[in-house]
């Protein structure tokens, strides 16, 4: 199991809602700029996905993608994400039966 902070495990379970959400990359900016959460916290998720131990996180330019073992990862550890992703950034709702 990997030994990772509270932060990170936050930071792999907003990419893990936003993936299960159909969308598997997430903006850096739209996390930096995310007006319901606060600053302070906006820029630890940033740091945290910035730092992630090798091989959980790919880095996309300026964005965030899940990767394999960092689903298997987290799937060991938490089984489903939580909706935080939901508050923090901008997610489809399914409202009109899009998405699974």
């Amino acid at each position: 199991m990997e030994n990772l902070t509270d932060i990170q495990w936050c930071a792999l379970d907003l990419l893990m809602r936003s993936k299960q959400k159909g969308c598997p990359i997430v903006s850096r900016s739209e996390l930096l700029h995310s007006s319901s959460v606060p600053e302070g916290v906006r820029i630890k998720i940033v740091w945290a996905l910035l730092t992630m131990p090798d091989g959980l996180v790919t880095h996309r330019g300026y964005d965030f993608e899940i990767s394999d073992k960092g689903m298997r990862v987290f799937n060991a550890m938490f089984k489903k994400p939580s909706t935080m992703g939901d508050v923090i950034i901008a997610l489809p709702d399914n409202s009109r039966g899009h998405l699974q």
